[in-house]
């Protein structure tokens, strides 16, 4: 693809991704979609192996966010591996999207790891005593109802979550490319809602 410097200037604000990096996705791509597509593709490859490399994430903060008329109000606490990290605005910035996003859709779980077994197996229970089940042919049974209970569980647990600000995102992919920027794990580790009256 033919590009000028313009160009490489604006896929890295588009992205966020390095010059080196915006560079090299324009010189490979034909379009400029498939060059965004090949920088997320490296940033979600990137964030994969900091969540791999299993570093303590120790450091980061405990955020806050309440409504402007006070109905309701959110405690969040959000690790990373280093100090330098946990003061960068691009951790601040994931902190408060993050708790906006739990006081507006009110999740339950961090992720679907940390739903409890016996929830899944009410559900999963439920959804093998529906008729429709009938139809499902054996062998592909147990893929539909693991679609089904992802999709279930999708609107209780954050990462699963549709971003509010941009719904073709999940919050989870929102997560692994701060960690893609920072070149750090970043883990929500715990969050608590309060609402008026509730």
């Amino acid at each position: 693809m033919n590009y000028a410097a313009a160009d490489v200037k604006r896929l890295r604000e588009e992205t966020g991704a390095t010059f080196a990096d915006c560079k090299s996705a324009l010189e490979e791509a034909q379009s400029w979609e498939e060059a965004i597509k090949i920088l997320n593709a490296k940033a979600s490859r990137k964030a994969e192996k900091m969540i791999a490399a299993g570093r303590e994430t120790k450091q980061g903060g405990v955020f806050s966010y309440v409504h402007h008329n006070n109905s309701v109000g959110v405690l969040l606490e959000l690790n990373c591996s280093t100090d330098f990290v946990a003061r960068s605005e691009s951790f601040r910035q994931l902190a408060n999207e993050l708790a906006l996003q739990i006081a507006g859709t009110n999740p339950k779980y961090v992720s679907y790891e940390d739903v409890p077994a016996e929830v899944i197996d009410q559900a999963r229970q439920q959804l093998l005593e529906d008729p429709s089940m009938a139809r499902v042919p054996e062998q592909k049974r147990e893929e539909v109802i693991q679609g089904k209970l992802k999709k279930l569980f999708g609107e209780q647990v954050l990462m699963m979550q549709p971003w509010i600000r941009d719904e073709s995102q999940v919050v989870g992919d929102l997560v692994r490319k701060a960690i893609a920027e920072t070149g750090e794990n970043i883990v929500i580790r715990r969050f608590c809602r309060f609402a008026l009256g509730e």
